[in-house]
């Protein structure tokens, strides 16, 4: 056997421990790597703009937000580069909304509302400015949002419908050749918005709810056509559109699934929702860059509380009106109580539930305490009980309660529909309340308080009414209509009364023996204006810089109002850096 020679003997032996030295190196190297703490997530407002910033969408490559901006003489679609510090304005149309970005990240699509009267328009405009042009129009539907441009740039999902009260529905725009296909197909009672592609194309997810909301969840349908699958099953708000993961595993969307909206998280095959870490309440309208490091999501703030204005007469305020200081987040839909002595509201912080204090604002108490949106408090004639909706599982309802103690209970009506919005008979025997009885539109009815079948009132369609002080004839306003209405209870056509109150303005009138006050939002605040029966006109009794919220009530004797106010509204983009 041949020996080796000493100097190879070391030279071997040193290249072993070398070699030992090394992987011990390595190892060390990758475990501590491995062990490194992760970025920490970092939060902060993106735009500097003033007014409310809402909708916010990353381009493809994650270097530009487009968002819509409100609340300011300078509103429109934006687009701002993250980390940059001047945003750039694209359009000028206080009615867009919905930006989405091309694949190339050359173009921005949007919707435009009321364009040329009542018509929706999908428009398309440079992303660094430029002239813009219309890629499709139909009829507005109150319920269209949420824009959405496939991966490969050929189609845009939108939600739309045929008119106003045959449902909104998701479907795809070509445009290669400018047709529509109808991607999903809900039923009457239901509603369908805030498309979003996955990653690969192959999935729309999107919104489907109700018409009287508050019930929404996650689906997700194939792009090519196909059944639509539940994701979700909360049956609670969702706020804005869905994003994915990058990996198309996983959609975040805000909801109020926790109390006050937030971002949540759910597998796309299902499963329990996972809140968003690092982020805080009241988060809307997330959106996920492809690199999938980086989220962009709408926190807002609002501060909504009722005021009293105290009447020298009719026409006439005695002095301003003083801000009653409730509790925090959304005070509104007012009512006095018969001697006007306290009144009632719905407080919306999370929950929603039924509050009452005295007329001053002091001496509040809470009388509900519902898990769900408990609202549109109603005292009865005689003070003794009060009618309220709420919505315990997927509908609305009627219930009772009465004060002094005791359970809210159910009043029966229409089983398998939506009934809210109760009002009183002046002599306290009936509860009117609006249905949709399974479908849209929402319709007036009756039923006895001391039990009996639901009496059909209008035919044309009602929301919110007010029997006449003698009883004889029945105000009210439509969901889908401008204006205030009467009817004779003994039966007769309709005639509208009152054209100034607008669409969702329901709850903000309140009739009196000679005509009707009502809040107006004008361009820059808002206002109380009363019409005179006799005479047809409108005194304007206060105005406001700041915009009216929902509700408006009136005492028995004529003698105070309540009124509802936005007293701050904010909004703004927040950029989550290191999202994971």
């Amino acid at each position: 056997m041949e020996r080796v020679p000493a100097k190879a003997r070391w030279i071997s032996v040193a290249a072993t421990l070398l070699a030992v030295l090394s992987g011990i190196g390595v190892w060390r190297f990758s475990r501590s790597h491995a062990q490194a703490p992760l970025a920490p997530i970092e939060v902060a407002p993106l735009a500097g703009l003033p007014g409310v910033q809402i909708e916010p969408t990353f381009s493809r490559d994650g270097n530009q937000v487009a968002f819509v901006l409100r609340g300011t003489e300078k509103c429109g679609i934006y687009t701002t580069m993250v980390g940059g510090e001047k945003s750039l304005r694209l359009t000028s149309d206080c009615e867009d909304t919905s930006p989405t970005w091309s694949p190339d990240g050359r173009r921005v699509a949007f919707y435009r509302y009321f364009e040329n009267g009542n018509e929706m328009a999908i428009r398309v405009v440079p992303a660094f400015g430029g002239s813009e042009h219309r890629l499709y129009k139909g009829p507005f539907s109150p319920w269209a949002r949420g824009l959405d441009w496939s991966p490969d740039g050929n189609m845009l999902a939108f939600s739309g419908g045929e008119t106003n009260w045959k449902g909104t529905w998701i479907s795809l725009l070509s445009l290669i050749d400018s047709t529509t296909r109808k991607l999903t197909s809900p039923s009457g009672e239901e509603i369908d918005y805030s498309p979003a592609f996955s990653p690969d194309g192959s999935t729309v997810a999107f919104v489907r709810g109700t018409f009287a909301g508050a019930v929404e969840d996650l689906y997700v349908v194939p792009a090519a056509g196909g059944v639509p699958t539940r994701v979700t099953f909360d049956k609670t708000w969702i706020k804005g559109s869905p994003t994915w993961t990058p990996d198309g595993r996983d959609i975040v969307f805000s909801s109020t699934r926790g109390g006050l909206a937030s971002l949540w998280r759910v597998s796309v095959s299902g499963g329990t929702p996972r809140p968003v870490a690092g982020v805080g309440v009241i988060a809307s309208s997330p959106s996920i860059s492809a690199k999938g490091n980086q989220l962009v999501y709408t926190q807002s703030f609002i501060k909504e509380n009722i005021s009293r204005l105290d009447l020298k007469d009719e026409k006439h305020s005695q002095g301003p009106p003083v801000v009653l200081n409730l509790k925090k987040g959304r005070n509104w839909r007012p009512n006095f109580s018969p001697d006007g002595k306290r009144f009632a509201f719905e407080s919306v912080l999370g929950s929603s539930d039924i509050w009452a204090c005295d007329n001053d604002g002091s001496n509040c108490g809470q009388l509900t305490f519902l898990q769900g949106t408990a609202g549109v408090p109603q005292w009865s004639p005689d003070g003794h009980n009060m009618a309220f909706e709420f919505r315990p599982k997927e509908r609305s309802e009627i219930y009772l309660l009465e004060l002094g103690g005791g359970t809210p209970r159910l009043l029966p009506t229409l089983p398998g529909a939506d009934n809210g919005g109760p009002s009183w008979s002046r002599d306290g025997k009936w509860i009117y309340f609006y249905s949709d009885r399974g479908s849209g539109p929402f319709q007036l009815w009756k039923v006895p308080l001391k039990g009996g079948p639901p009496v059909q009132v209008t035919r044309n369609g009602g929301v919110f009414a007010a029997e006449s002080a003698d009883g004889r004839l029945l105000y009210y306003s439509k969901y889908e209509a401008q204006g205030i209405w009467k009817v004779p209870l003994s039966g007769g056509e309709e005639k509208r009364v009152l054209d100034q109150a607008g669409e969702k303005e329901w709850y903000n009138w309140a009739l009196v023996r000679n005509g009707i006050y009502f809040l107006e939002h004008r361009e820059k605040g808002g206002a109380l204006d009363f019409v005179d029966f006799a005479t047809g006109k409108t005194t304007t009794i206060w105005t406001s810089d700041k915009q009216p919220g929902v509700g408006l009530a009136v005492s028995a004797d004529g003698k105070s109002i309540l009124y509802a106010e936005i007293e701050l509204e904010d909004s703004n983009i927040m950029l989550v850096k290191n999202f994971r």
